[in-house]
């Protein structure tokens, strides 16, 4: 069964993105695992294996991106055939790769369709047009202050709000001048909030987009086995297995302090006020501050509670999350495989 068009869930982590591919993966046409993060991982490793157009050094790339989703720590379900990889995929690169072994999955999975939602594909989406240039981008925005709040209790992402709205401004940019320069019907913007107001709504016109037939049953993800496992891996994704909560929005307003959401704002005004967020703040007295930048003592404040956070984060996963000791040795490989190549140069 040939695939058809690869659907991609692109924007910020912590912004419902499992939430919806969980939803979407209930369809009969769609096979969406949860990612490994292959075009995050890789592509900065990318250009240390030279020349791929040598076999030997393809296949060795190859190898190295099917370990890193073996490593996965929410382990795929299906084949990871190096030999058919180096074989079937579209083009050598990152990307060629990652469709190869997302095309292995949809077809062990007797599906039509492949997607992903590794919400960093935001960076990469001309590469990916260039290689699949049907491929379809949803772009999932939430409320980049609740974004801050869910961070605090994550150990995916930055955790204080001024560094976690630094990057989800950059990464709404990046998705506004994608919407750009793409034709209208290749890039489909949903707010979060919009989704848990009316699921149903927004999951019909997320079919309507994707040219697929909606189906009432989306909306029971919640009652998959994926679901229950998911939520039990992590606390940073205890609520997929529930229905969808409507009031989980406007946390920011009790998440976060006066100072933090300031900080937030300062960062990520015009993405905020571009999808229709209101501001806490006044906005000229952000435009100024932005302009000025954070002074010596604010940026140690950052960094030294960035700092503190993560490290606290990271042991209480230690102990809470079954997922904790996979995740930790897929750093390693990556960091392993870093140190390898660079040395080799």
């Amino acid at each position: 069964m040939e695939s058809a068009s690869p659907v991609f869930i692109i924007g910020t982590e912590r912004s419902g993105s499992n939430l919806l591919r969980l939803m979407l993966n209930q369809h009969p046409a769609f096979a969406i695992p949860h990612p490994p993060h292959i075009m995050k991982e890789m592509m900065p490793l990318e250009p240390l294996y030279g020349d791929l157009s040598d076999d030997r050094r393809f296949r060795r790339l190859v190898e190295d991106t099917v370990e890193l989703v073996r490593l996965h720590f929410y382990p795929w379900d299906g084949p990871l055939d190096p030999d058919a990889v180096f074989a079937e995929a579209p083009a050598r690169s990152v990307y060629g790769i990652k469709a190869a072994l997302y095309d292995q999955y949809r077809r062990a999975k007797g599906k039509r369709r492949w997607g992903c939602k590794s919400t960093f594909v935001v960076h990469y989406a001309d590469l990916v047009r260039r290689v699949s240039p049907d491929a379809k981008f949803v772009h999932l925005v939430r409320d980049g202050r609740d974004v801050a709040v869910s961070a605090k209790r994550s150990v995916f992402n930055h955790f204080h709000p001024h560094y976690v709205g630094r990057l989800w401004s950059a990464q709404q940019r990046e998705a506004l001048a994608l919407a750009a320069r793409l034709p209208a019907d290749a890039l489909l913007a949903v707010r979060y909030e919009d989704l848990l107001e009316d699921p149903a709504r927004e999951v019909r016109r997320v079919c309507a987009f994707l040219g697929e037939e909606y189906f009432p049953g989306l909306l029971d993800y919640h009652r998959s086995g994926e679901a229950s496992s998911l939520a039990a891996e992590s606390a940073s994704w205890e609520n997929v297995d529930k229905p969808v909560l409507k009031e989980n929005r406007a946390k920011y307003k009790r998440g976060l302090s006066a100072r933090e959401i300031r900080a937030f704002e300062v960062q990520a005004f015009a993405e905020l006020k571009a999808f229709g967020y209101p501001l806490e703040n006044e906005e000229a007295g952000l435009r100024d501050q932005a302009a000025r930048g954070p002074g010596a003592a604010a940026r140690l404040e950052y960094w030294l509670r960035e700092r503190a956070m993560s490290g606290w984060m990271d042991l209480k996963s230690l102990a809470s999350d079954r997922n904790a000791l996979r995740r930790l040795r897929k750093a390693l490989f990556v960091r392993r495989l870093r140190l390898s190549l660079a040395s080799e140069k």
